[in-house]
Formats: C-alpha cells, structure tokens, sequence
C-alpha cells in the first residue's frame, strides 16, 4: 500500500517535471518570437534575462527526468514550495500597490469626481474624430521617440528622415491627465508655440526637453516655456516633445536652435527616464547619435513639408495599430500577478525598478556638446533638474534617489550651471501633491508649472 502511494507520488512528480519543461520551452519560443519577429531584435538586450531563464529552464528540467525518483520528487516539492512563496509574495506586494495612490483611468475619473472636476472620459482617437467632424484637421502628438531607430523613409529621394518635431500649423492632441485634453496649435516647424514666436528677432529663452516642456497636462498658455513668456514678456521657444531624451533634444539645438541663437537656452531634464530607457533607445538610432558631430545636420528647418507629408502617413498606420494593442496591453495588465510583476519589479528582473538609472558616458558628452554650441552663438546653458513624483510619496534619500547628486555633481562638472527644480520648489513646499493633476502620479499641473517658472528666473536673476 505505502509502496503504490508513492509509485503515485513519484509518478506526479514526474508529470510535473514535464510541465516545467514544456513551460521553459514555450518561454523560449515566446521569447525568440518576441525579440527577433516582433521587435527585430530592436530590444533582444532587454529580453536577455528570459533567454537566461527558458534555457536554464530547459537544461535543468531536462536533467531532472534523468534523476532517481526521490531526488526529482524532492526537487520538485522544494520548487513547488517556492512558487507557492512567491505567488504569496506578489499578493501581498499587489494588496501594497493598491493602498498606494491609483494612476488608472477609472481612478482618474474617481478622484476628480471626489473634488467637482469634470472628466473627458473620451479617447484620445475619439476627440480627434470628434475634431474632424467639426471641420477640424486634427493629429495626435507625434513623439519621435517612438520612430524605429532608422526613423521614417523617405520613398521620394530613398533615403531615412529623422523628424524631430510633429506635424506643422495644425491641431494637436494630447494626452488628459488632469481632466482636460490639451488641444494646441502646432507652429510652423511642429512645435507647441504661438507662430509668431519664429518672427522674433531677439529670442531669450529656449527650452530643450520632453513632456514636461512639452505642455503634458495642461492647457495652452500654462505650459513652462509659455509660463516664462507671460512672466517675462520675452519671446521663448519650445523645443519639448513628449518622449525625447537627450539625443533627440541635442539634435533640436543642431537643427533648430542654431538658426535662432538664443541667449539662454534651458535643459529640462527629467529624472524618471532621461537616462533610464530614453538614452538608452536613442542610442540604437545612428542618425541621432551622429548629431554628437558638430558637423551633421539633416537641415530639418528647410524641410518641413516632406516631414508633415511622411508623419502624416507614419500616424495613419500607427493608429490602427494602437488600436489593437488597446486590447493587448488591457489583457497584459489583468494578468500582471500571474506574470509575477510586483515580484520581478522587486528584484529588478525585467521590469523597470523605480530609482535605477545608468549614467552613461554619452551623457556627458551629449551636454557638452550642447553647452559648446550654445556658447559658440554667445548664448548661456543651464540645467534644469525636473524631479518625479515617486520622489514625493515614501521615505527616500533625496539625493541618492535616481542618482540625483552624482548627476548634479555631473553636470557641475562641464561647467554648466544647475536649477534644482526639488530643491527650489518641491522641498519646502507645505502640500506637494497639490502640484499634481488630481494628486496623483503624473506630470505637472499649472501651479506646478508656473512655480518651476518662476524658479527658473528668479535662479537665472
């Protein structure tokens, strides 16, 4: 009796070490169809870890059905016991995230219902249908960093476009975090700026970023770039698109700004990803990493009618295929706790850990580069330190988060004067997250903004 009950046992055991195995081979294949069909091997480095895991998987269970039955058996309840942990883990982990504060659609919606603000529960697709109906042209914002690393081709002279601004003198739409799309028209070059801002023969400020530059939130006129206009009633310039990093904002001061030669031109840099996965995606582009020789230029500025024409095209395609990934993503972050993500995000394992960051040698490069050449026209260079707001929402060491003093101490280094953003406005601020949209995780919103503004003068004064 005792014999066939572990007959049994050990026959379970068995079946099991063939799910394990049949598991790790499928996560291969998912993996090899990820990265080299559905990405073209575009982020086989970031997929590194999973190659690791189905192999050894594979290795290791295959092994296992050649051992004696009671090792396997044994093998098997110790990683069984472990799983078990894990999952244990991931729901506690889970039950945590949830206490913290939302960042989802319907929590959006909860919260500014809770406080009187009316919501647009609409798409970003739908308000631009609802655009065109009204007799609008309409686009979406376009964020060059979303281009595959060659940029767009250019079918007419067969050779690659890198455009690092949206379509021109047309109705833009952005994302709604606070309530409110923002909708804005687009400047002759593609940029969130007044047109006339172009016919200015004295242009004062300047400001290179992403989305925090860019507008990301707000409305028109309660952007930063706008903000230091109304205070300074100085011509400003716009060079912010959601999504740059500090290639692609290199490349704006090459292509753009040089025309222009402004006195003081402002790096807004954001701690969150400038040197997480921004640096690190632009640095697979060679056309953005040749903008490190000062003599490259795509003379982006005398070409805007081919770069509306191939953007136009390029959105087109894109949405339809957002469309479809609506559903993907939904289904992905449903069954995020199978997938052990809290777990993963933990251990930094495939999943990107909040306060990692890489300083990379080509970053220093990148702002030296850019303060010789504002300087080249007479202009000033400054760095503005934009913090984030997981910065606000736990006990951390402010200066070792994100790296923020070996950053800091970086660009002290070239030379290039610093506005701390954290410790000119957030620090000592009584109520923080009064600064967000909805107190919620985000960008900005406009008292946000416009103390950043301010701060940014009163520290150049």
């Amino acid at each position: 009796m005792h014999m066939n009950q572990n007959n049994k046992f050990y026959q379970c055991a068995k079946y099991i070490n063939w799910l394990f195995l049949i598991g790790s081979i499928l996560l291969l294949v998912f993996t090899i169809y990820r990265t080299e069909f559905v990405l073209q091997g575009e982020y086989t480095k970031k997929y590194l870890d999973y190659y690791i895991v189905s192999i050894g998987g594979i290795l290791f269970w295959g092994l296992a059905l050649k051992l004696n039955n009671k090792i396997r058996t044994n093998i098997i309840v110790t990683i069984f016991s472990l799983l078990v942990a894990l999952y244990l883990v991931e729901g506690v982990l889970n039950i945590y995230e949830i206490g913290k504060k939302p960042v989802g659609f319907k929590d959006r919606l909860q919260a500014a219902k809770e406080i009187g603000i009316e919501f647009d529960q609409r798409s970003r697709l739908e308000v631009i249908n609802d655009l065109t109906i009204k007799g609008l042209d309409a686009v979406p914002t376009f964020r060059p960093a979303n281009l595959p690393e060659q940029g767009l081709t250019n079918k007419t002279k067969d050779k690659f476009l890198f455009p690092l601004a949206g379509v021109s003198k047309i109705t833009t739409v952005e994302s709604n975090e606070s309530g409110q799309f923002c909708v804005y028209q687009s400047d002759r070059h593609g940029f969130n700026n007044p047109d006339d801002q172009w016919d200015s023969s004295h242009v004062e400020y300047l400001l290179v970023g992403d989305s925090f530059t860019h507008g990301f939130s707000v409305q028109p006129g309660e952007d930063i770039p706008s903000q230091i206009r109304s205070i300074t009633n100085s011509s400003v310039i716009n060079l912010g698109i959601s999504g740059n990093g500090p290639l692609i904002e290199l490349g704006g001061l090459k292509e753009y700004a040089e025309f222009l030669t402004p006195n003081k031109v402002l790096w807004l840099y954001f701690e969150e990803n400038d040197l997480g996965r921004d640096l690190q995606n632009e640095q697979k582009s060679t056309l953005l990493t040749s903008y490190l020789d000062d003599g490259f230029s795509q003379n982006l500025i005398n070409r805007q009618q081919e770069i509306d024409n191939n953007i136009k095209l390029y959105i087109k395609k894109e949405q339809v295929e957002a469309q479809n990934q609506v559903q993907i993503q939904a289904g992905l972050y449903k069954t995020r706790w199978m997938r052990l993500y809290e777990v993963r995000k933990l251990l930094n394992f495939g999943v990107n850990s909040e306060g990692s960051i890489n300083i990379d040698q080509m970053f220093s490069d990148i702002l030296e580069k850019a303060k010789n050449r504002t300087e080249a026209w007479g202009g000033e260079f400054y760095f503005v330190y934009l913090p984030e707001f997981s910065r606000y929402v736990g006990k951390i060491d402010h200066n070792r988060y994100r790296k923020k003093s070996e950053v800091i101490d970086l660009v002290k280094g070239l030379n290039i004067p610093v506005i701390d953003i954290h410790q000119e406005v957030f620090f000592n601020h009584p109520d923080i997250l009064s600064l967000f949209p909805l107190r919620m995780r985000g960008h900005y919103n406009k008292d946000g903004y416009r103390l950043v503004a301010k701060a940014i003068i009163n520290s150049i004064d």
